[in-house]
């Protein structure tokens, strides 16, 4: 489920392929108003503000890319024209539509992975603002002098037939270096072991490993590289979430909810009418107090939770452990990577109002271990001496 929103909202952009017929009813385009309004109303319920922006860009970036803008002849106003879909491709659309918007409430209710997953996309731990941050890491290094530009040309020149094979910037090589040092368990992909890829030098006929091999297991390495490999955020955005990871910039709560209207209201009555018949097993969420229809197997359903200052700081910690930083050290020459780490300390709760006993720590030494206290036996009632008889 967790990926699988993420391509929900991916594939609500599906380009034409050849003339199409129009087929939209009336009822296919209102119900694609509510669910667009829907989905930017559960935008608005989530617990972090980026999480809000930066989702509901993405809803309206999805649902506006079925409109172009035209040009009139005049060539002064643009208008809005209605791309041409089918019936299938528009169906298929609308189902990922509701997927996507039971996906932002599950979230919204506090389910742990479906929150986990809307600020994994909001960090650019997946999706789509992954890959715009590994883009610009991808970037060739700037050339400086001319140098460098006679050698590329020669490689251009020597392979101008043959596809170019990627290499690794500064910035990628240092973020994969220090990404591999890491605990593999904060990451959701397969660890990373490899600093380059191990090209064999010879073929399964202990001949010499073609060029062309190579320079596809280069490319393969490279692309499985980037795949598994965490981009870097800003130093603004980062010192943020670390912020809220560690609760020194205070969460303002969850977003007031819109009243629900007298539809809904009727609704939830009839399901609670149901549950107090029997037929209807029922769990009450936490943050919404509502019924909420069980599936088939209750034990592979996520149990919400209620939106606390804790839950959050809980979930912020998580996305920030896969969130690192790269600054240039002028000294060294070289890119730093800092990665997200939330250090938690004990602290002893008591209350002051009262004074604590002076014999809370008898019996205990220096360094907290229990004294050894050495007790005396007791007398035995045969080995007092017996008292003498007068005769």
């Amino acid at each position: 489920m967790r990926w699988g929103f993420v391509r929900q909202l991916s594939s609500l952009q599906l380009k034409p392929q050849g003339p199409l017929q129009p087929t939209t009813t009336i009822n296919d385009h209102r119900e694609t108003i509510l669910l667009y309004r829907a989905l930017l109303r559960q935008c608005t319920y989530l617990p972090d503000s980026a999480a809000r922006k930066y989702i509901w860009s993405h809803v309206v970036h999805r649902f506006h890319a079925y409109y172009t803008r035209v040009k009139l002849e005049d060539g002064r106003t643009l208008v809005r024209k209605r791309k041409l879909l089918d019936e299938e491709r528009l169906s298929g659309a609308l189902k990922d539509a509701r997927k996507s918007l039971k996906y932002l409430q599950r979230a919204n209710d506090g389910h742990t992975q479906n929150l986990r997953t809307v600020l994994d996309m909001t960090y650019g731990r997946v999706g789509k603002r992954r890959r715009q941050l590994m883009f610009q890491l991808q970037a060739p290094d700037p050339l400086i002098d001319d140098a460098s530009v006679a050698i590329l040309s020669a490689q251009v020149s020597q392979h101008f037939n043959t596809k170019r094979v990627p290499e690794l910037t500064d910035e990628l090589a240092a973020l994969l270096k220090s990404q591999i040092k890491q605990d593999s368990a904060r990451f959701d992909k397969a660890p990373l072991r490899e600093l380059a890829p191990k090209v064999p030098a010879v073929n399964i006929w202990q001949r010499k490993f073609p060029a062309k091999r190579r320079d596809n297991f280069i490319r393969a390495w490279y692309a499985k590289t980037l795949d598994r490999l965490m981009p870097p955020l800003k130093a603004a955005e980062w010192e943020r979430l670390q912020g809220l990871a560690a609760g020194t910039i205070r969460w303002d709560g969850p977003v007031s909810r819109r009243k629900p209207g007298t539809s809904n209201a009727k609704v939830s009555y009839d399901a609670i009418h149901r549950v107090a018949l029997g037929d209807l097993p029922y769990r009450l969420t936490s943050s919404t107090h509502r019924v909420v229809e069980k599936k088939q197997h209750p034990e592979t359903v996520s149990r919400p939770h209620e939106l606390t200052p804790r839950f959050m700081r809980r979930i912020w910690t998580t996305v920030f452990a896969k969130c690192p930083r790269l600054d240039y050290n002028h000294e060294r020459k070289n890119w730093d990577v800092t990665w997200g780490n939330v250090r938690r300390q004990a602290e002893l709760v008591f209350d002051s109002q009262k004074e604590l006993s002076p014999h809370l720590f008898d019996g205990v030494d220096e360094y907290g271990e229990i004294r050894q206290v050495s007790v005396e036996p007791l007398p035995h009632a045969m080995d007092e001496e017996q008292p003498q008889l007068v005769s």
